[in-house]
This record gives C-alpha cells, sequence and structure tokens, in this order.
C-alpha cells in the first residue's frame, strides 16, 4: 500500500527566546503495532504521529520529543496527540482489523480525504465525507474506507483530547 506522506513543522525557541523552527520533516505512515514503526501493509491502518503535548495543559516551552514511529497506545493520560489515520480499502481488510473498539478519551477525526463509515455499536452507520469532523466521545465504533474507486485511501486526522 502506497501511503502520502506529511510534511511536520515543529516551532519552538532558541536560548535567546526567539521563535525557530525546531523540526522540519517529511513522515510516512507506520504500523501502530509494529515496535520498529516499519510502514503498514496493505491491511494495517497507517498511523502518522504528528506530535504529543507534555501534560494537560501543554508545557510549550519543554523540548520537542518526537514520537513518530513510535509504538504508542491510542490515549494517554499525560498529553494530547495529533495523528493523521490512512485507512486501507475495506476490501482489503479482515474483520480482525476492522473491530469495534473504544477508546476512554474524546477523538476528532477530520476527513482529509476520501470517506469513511463510521459504524457504532447498535448498528448505526454514518458516512463522512472530505472535510466533515467527528468528535468521538468515548463510544464503541468501528470505521472502514468506504471509496472503494478512488486509489486515494482516506485520510482521517485524529486529535485525541483526552
Amino acid at each position: 500500500m502506497s501511503l502520502p506522506t506529511t510534511r511536520r513543522i515543529v516551532t519552538g525557541h532558541d536560548n535567546n527566546g526567539k521563535a525557530i523552527i525546531t523540526s522540519d520533516a517529511v513522515l510516512t505512515p507506520a504500523n501502530p503495532l509494529d515496535p520498529e514503526g516499519n510502514p503498514p501493509t496493505g491491511i494495517i491502518p497507517g498511523f502518522t504521529n504528528l506530535y504529543k503535548t507534555d501534560g494537560i495543559p501543554a508545557k510549550a516551552q519543554t523540548p520537542f520529543v518526537d514520537v513518530h514511529g513510535k509504538k504508542i497506545g491510542l490515549v494517554d493520560q499525560s498529553g494530547v496527540y495529533c495523528r493523521i489515520v490512512e485507512f486501507p480499502a475495506t476490501g482489503d481488510a479482515p474483520d480482525s482489523v476492522n473491530i469495534m473498539h473504544r477508546t476512554q478519551s474524546v477523538d476528532f477525526g477530520v476527513v482529509l480525504k476520501g470517506s469513511i463509515k463510521l459504524i457504532l455499536e447498535d448498528g448505526v452507520e454514518t458516512n463522512m465525507n472530505e472535510g466533515d469532523v467527528c468528535v468521538q466521545r468515548a463510544t464503541i465504533h468501528v470505521s472502514f474506507h468506504v471509496t472503494l474507486a478512488t486509489t486515494i485511501p482516506p485520510r482521517v486526522q485524529k486529535l485525541p483530547a483526552r
């Protein structure tokens, strides 16, 4: 599965308090189940971990720690994650990958490309298209890529707020 890269730019401050670019990197989606951060196979969603705050509220003056490609949980009580999830085509992913699950967090899913089908535990289905946002409030759900005709997998930005 060929997944698009994302350019991530992180700002910070030098020793004199002047604004600087701390990191400017092109990131390739990683397999969230792989401890080495290798790219996903065709059936596993790709995760691009853009940033993690150090605490809540965020401590903006702490050093930048790159969490991309690291095996990290979906939820972390010590901070807030910003990540992009690349979903494989539904026909490519077995039911063992597309499982109902719940995270003890509030997630903001923004569909950047393609279409996603959101299914809740009682079977209610909602189609989401580019630009749609789902505020997922610790509900049991599963998400599927439904635009099988496109060559671009859907990209969803997930911003767990805890």
